[in-house]
């Protein structure tokens, strides 16, 4: 899935993914604006309506539209992502009582051609997967991914190097109320698709 979110006026693109890795080094993590997010967050609270149990909230189609990333962005060149194949689904597992959403929950096959435009070199990317996105109340984002992640850094960003990064593993993506945007890797490695397409 491509979720964007403005946060502090930034335009911040992340896809969730999962399925073959395709790994390269670690990249380094920097340090925090705000702490880890606690593990309380990621399960589903009562609702306005009543209590909620995952299995009996509904899940809805999500389509995810392709995106390109200008020269100098991202990469150094511009790339362009085409979506191959993709049948997304998403919940809302809890909500804010003004009914904005509190914790989502996305699933499911996601596949990504990613192009260098200045060479024609692309590589398809298995995105399929899960991963679930709090949003706190003080702004921002925080996702937890269990297996795989697309997040696009752009050049400037504060917290983890620009790039279109791949993460394979369990990880964290933290996007403080600025737009800073930090990776950490608890059990993982990552690929840049800018290296990759170099």
């Amino acid at each position: 899935m491509r979720l964007r979110h403005i946060v502090g006026g930034l335009a911040v693109t992340i896809v969730a993914a999962a399925g073959v890795p395709a790994v390269a080094s670690a990249a380094t993590v920097s340090p925090l604006s705000r702490p880890v997010p606690k593990t309380s967050q990621w399960h589903v609270a009562p609702t306005a309506g009543g209590a909620a149990t995952a299995s009996s909230i509904p899940w809805k189609p999500y389509r995810t539209k392709p995106w390109h990333d200008a020269p100098g962005k991202v990469c150094r060149f511009g790339v362009n992502v085409t979506i191959v194949r993709q049948h997304e689904q998403y919940r809302t597992l809890s909500s804010y009582p003004n009914g904005n959403p509190r914790l989502q929950e996305f699933r499911g096959p996601l596949f990504a051609r990613y192009t260098n435009t200045s060479t024609g070199k692309s590589v398809v990317g298995n995105l399929s997967g899960y991963g679930w996105f709090y949003y706190p109340a003080s702004g921002g984002l925080d996702v937890y991914i269990p297996n795989h992640i697309d997040v696009t850094v752009p050049v400037g960003n504060r917290g983890f190097p620009a790039g279109e990064w791949i993460v394979s593993g369990r990880s964290l993506v933290i996007i403080d109320s600025t737009g800073a945007i930090n990776i950490v890797l608890i059990h993982a490695t990552t690929e840049n698709i800018c290296r990759t397409l170099s």
